[in-house]
């Protein structure tokens, strides 16, 4: 653990620990990145600065709505931005019922991560008898079900040629795209089902194993957030929307992005799922 992290470390278990009665905190990744801070008056007065971005897995012993988002918010602010993160909240009763993937997800960062806080009087626990596997058929019914939805959303927007058609409503059907799309590919490589749908937070977990979400959407320029802004806005939004909410040239500029954006992942998902039943069929090789 480097100096930045230990000075921060109290912080970040207190932020957690106040905000909900948690039973373990696991850090299982994080993402360095340095950067200058450029002055045009005194230029040599120019700072260097260090950003941590960290994946933690956190369990708790009680329910509140949006904790986790509310928890990196707090992260950022407490630390005035040097340390961002992606919270995955599960309550300690669900690692009683897990689907074998889940429960191979669970295992493995119980097993390798680095522990930043556990109760003593109540850690978490998983009660298995042996060591978990990846169900690849259970994971491939998932994707199929995803794949399913995607089609059925794909044909509408991608074959709607008249022009009163709502970009707005087809806004949100490529939010229902590219939501569908990162569940596949969060489940096939790491194994995980989320609980939570925000559209950053899942691009921010696709990021833990690949760099698909921030090459087809970028999120650096003015231009890029406000098209990312399109992106991400939930469904519900559409309750409120009114005609023309949606500049038509971005409409367009989404719309071709989530189509190389389901070219490319449609790739990698096979890729994965051919590489794991190589892995997994490579014992019977053997003998």
């Amino acid at each position: 653990m480097n100096a930045i992290e230990f000075s921060q470390l109290k912080e970040l278990k207190e932020v957690i620990s106040d905000h909900i009665k948690t039973s373990a905190v696991y850090c299982f990744g994080r993402q360095e990145t340095t950067y200058r801070s450029s002055r045009k008056i005194y230029p040599d007065k120019e700072l260097q600065k260090e950003h941590s971005h960290l994946y933690l897995l956190v369990f708790v012993d009680e329910t509140k709505e949006n904790a986790g988002s509310d928890i990196s918010d707090k992260i950022k602010a407490k630390t005035q931005g040097s340390l961002t993160a992606t919270v995955l909240i599960h309550h300690v009763q669900s690692l009683k019922d897990l689907c074998q993937d889940q429960q191979f997800f669970f295992w493995q960062i119980m097993q390798n991560a680095e522990l930043l806080f556990q109760d003593i009087n109540k850690p978490p626990y998983l009660n298995i008898s042996e060591t978990p596997k990846r169900n690849l058929k259970s994971t491939s019914h998932y994707i199929a079900w995803r794949k399913n939805n995607i089609a059925t959303i794909w044909g509408w927007v991608y074959n709607d040629d008249d022009a009163s058609s709502s970009d707005e409503v087809k806004m949100s059907a490529l939010h229902q795209i590219v939501e569908q799309i990162c569940l596949s590919l969060i489940r096939v490589f790491i194994g995980y089902t989320p609980n939570h749908f925000a559209l950053e937070y899942l691009f921010n977990l696709c990021e833990y194993f690949t760099t698909i979400t921030t090459d087809f959407f970028p999120r650096q320029t003015r231009e890029d957030k406000s098209i990312f802004k399109l992106l991400k806005q939930q469904p519900n939004t559409l309750r409120f929307s009114k005609a023309n909410d949606v500049d038509y040239l971005y409409y367009q500029v989404v719309e071709e992005r989530c189509k190389n954006f389901k070219k490319q992942a449609e790739i990698l998902i096979q890729n994965e799922i051919n590489r794991q039943n190589e892995v997994e069929n490579e014992p019977d090789k053997i003998k």
